[in-house]
């Protein structure tokens, strides 16, 4: 029943449309009293990131500018008006803002948002104010909606790219309620509409729209993002005659361009923190704090918040340990140096053989791009023992119980030689 009174008005407001294209610019509009106030409608962003990733800071802004005017173009349609702004300077904006510790939904193969198993996405909503615009004739007003610093001058923030448009159509439908004008409903398309809108059509947004397809002029509810990371893992290897595997050395890791970015510090197959011992030149106090970093307490597990575009942390690790680092947003810089000591480094850190071999051997610095980094360094201290100087243990061993056994056999017959005599 409303959807048939809801056709009836707007087959109504075509007629009218239809009349009104021929009426000079100067007719009157509706008495100011009974134009049409704008109210509020909200918008949903969904931002996509891989399932061990931690959700990065992040705000999103947008802006409402007029559509282009279409015009009435056959009994189903009724013309489109170029949107209003509201008077002065302020325009219709709108913002949403993510972080770390936001509540994720696992993504599915059909969800329109991931269409994947392995990604997980945060949902929030953002509003857009029309309270100061006034619609003077009942017809559907366009506008585009456009996610700022967008396309050629994409400045989203590290790691996080558009899926989908990232301008799309709304139209505000404004209707005559006996005499007096009101906003009916407000419509988001999936990309800019080029034709009239269409009063015969009205279908429900579809919840599994996929918004990621840019071709797609369905209905919709939001903007899509992902934030594209990768990890970071870096390791430890010692080797020589005369290397210590207890030993801990000193890693520095440089991170740039990731401003936003949360990063989890795994440290499985680490310690938060390390013990002294003799081999070590580092007190227990320096490299428990190194290790046991933590910029957020309130989200379980470490953290390293990446608040500057550049960000150096200190970590200790002995022979067989590595330590990985979350959620890089892709496009970051990373460093990884170490203090070798009187130790001589060699590039790169490989543990057993074989298909089971655990290699860390991408370079030491470069860009995150589309895979995991795995990189390290191997330490090798060798000395040579000096011959003819310094005997093993089992010559001196043996020497010395033949010198006292001599000494016994002589002492012994020379006393009983004494005897006889």
């Amino acid at each position: 029943m409303k959807k048939k009174k809801f056709l009836a008005v707007f087959s109504t407001m075509a007629i009218a449309a239809s009349m009104l294209a021929a009426m000079p610019a100067s007719a009157a509009s509706y008495d100011a009293t009974k134009q049409a106030k704008g109210g509020t409608t909200s918008i949903q962003k969904y931002l996509v990131l891989d399932k061990d990733a931690e959700v990065p800071t992040a705000t999103f802004n947008y802006t409402i500018t007029p559509g282009a005017e279409k015009k009435y173009d056959g009994k189903d349609s009724i013309a489109a008006y170029a949107g209003i702004m509201p008077s002065g300077t302020t325009g219709i904006t709108g913002t949403v803002s993510f972080a770390a510790g936001d509540t994720t939904v696992n993504g599915a193969i059909d969800d329109g948002i991931t269409n994947s198993t392995d990604k997980k996405y945060v949902k929030k909503g953002f509003d857009l104010n029309f309270s100061g615009v006034s619609f003077p004739e009942p017809g559907v007003y366009r506008y585009v909606l456009a996610e700022n610093e967008a396309g050629d001058t994409d400045n989203l923030g590290a790691g996080i790219k558009h899926v989908g448009n990232y301008r799309k159509t709304l139209d505000v439908y404004v209707t005559d309620n006996d005499g007096t004008l009101g906003v009916e409903r407000y419509i988001l398309y999936n990309s800019i509409i080029e034709s009239a809108p269409d009063i015969s059509n009205d279908e429900a947004l579809n919840n599994k729209v996929n918004r990621t397809d840019t071709t797609n002029t369905a209905k919709t509810d939001g903007f899509v993002n992902e934030y594209e990371s990768k990890s970071l893992s870096f390791a430890k290897k010692v080797e020589g005659n005369q290397g210590s595997k207890d030993k801990y050395f000193k890693f520095t890791v440089k991170i740039e361009n990731a401003l936003g970015a949360n990063l989890k510090v795994l440290m499985d197959n680490a310690e938060t923190a390390p013990t002294v011992n003799n081999a070590t030149v580092y007190t227990a106090e320096v490299m428990a704090t190194a290790n046991g970093i933590d910029d957020n307490y309130t989200v379980a597990g470490q953290q390293l918040v990446i608040d500057s575009n550049e960000k150096s942390y200190d970590f200790y690790l002995q022979n067989g340990q590595y330590i990985t680092l979350e959620g890089l947003p892709k496009g970051a810089t990373y460093t990884v140096s170490e203090d070798a000591e009187e130790y001589t480094a060699a590039d790169g850190a490989t543990f057993g053989t074989g298909t089971s071999a655990n290699a860390f051997t991408d370079n030491k610095t470069g860009n995150i791009g589309d895979n995991d980094i795995k990189t390290g360094f191997t330490n090798t201290k060798d000395g040579t023992i000096p011959t003819g100087v310094i005997l093993s243990i089992a010559g001196p061993a043996v020497l010395g119980i033949a010198v006292v056994g001599g000494i016994v056999y002589m002492t012994l017959k020379r006393k009983k030689e004494e005897e006889q005599d």
